[in-house]
């Protein structure tokens, strides 16, 4: 009789091993499974329900910091300390539109601080692969993700960003060049 339960249970068990490795396995082949970036980003799902537009935009940025950032500023914005600073509450990404475009476009070196830390990491330029479009998407979903809620931005404001850049495709030197840039706005002026 002893045998017969042992028996019974490991039957019982099996399936659950075995669907715990095909899932695993499926995690590694096919990598990090929608649901699971999804129900890491619902901070502002909320607000996007009523407007399928914006949630698909949100979902499309959410799947281009999948891509392009999440590997230096992690899954939920938080940044790897003394490497790559967090995108949660951080004044770079919030207090203006143009300053977090700029740093996307043509990417970052040199010091600069952040949340009390100075990193002097580099940042690469996004602007030779992601459109104007992308970059909007992708910076209106981390100014709207991770406890953040700042003002989404729009293509346009991309392109005119980059437009003003001109024929620059030097990163910025470190967080006192990004200062210098904000004192001459582009997005203020009239069209």
């Amino acid at each position: 009789m002893q045998s017969q339960r042992t028996n019974e249970e490991g039957r019982a068990k099996s399936p659950w091993i075995t669907a715990l490795v095909v899932g695993v396995l499926a995690v590694f082949v096919l990598g990090t499974p929608w649901f699971l970036v999804r129900a890491a980003h619902r901070s502002s799902e909320a607000a996007l329900v009523a407007d399928p537009i914006a949630e698909n935009e949100h979902i499309a940025g959410a799947k281009t910091y999948g891509r392009s950032c999440s590997s230096c500023h992690q899954l939920r914005g938080e940044g790897k300390p003394g490497r790559y600073p967090s995108l949660i509450n951080s004044p770079w990404l919030l207090e203006d539109k143009e300053t977090p475009i700029r740093i996307v476009l043509l990417g970052l070196e040199g010091p600069i601080e952040a949340g009390g830390q100075v990193y002097d990491s580099i940042m690469p330029n996004m602007g030779v692969t992601l459109s104007d479009r992308d970059v909007a998407q992708v910076l209106t979903y981390v100014r709207s993700s991770f406890g953040n809620a700042a003002e989404p931005i729009t293509e346009d404001e991309v392109a005119k960003v980059r437009a003003s850049l001109g024929d620059r495709t030097k990163p910025w030197q470190g967080g006192a060049e990004l200062i210098e840039a904000r004192k001459t706005p582009v997005l203020s002026k009239a069209p």
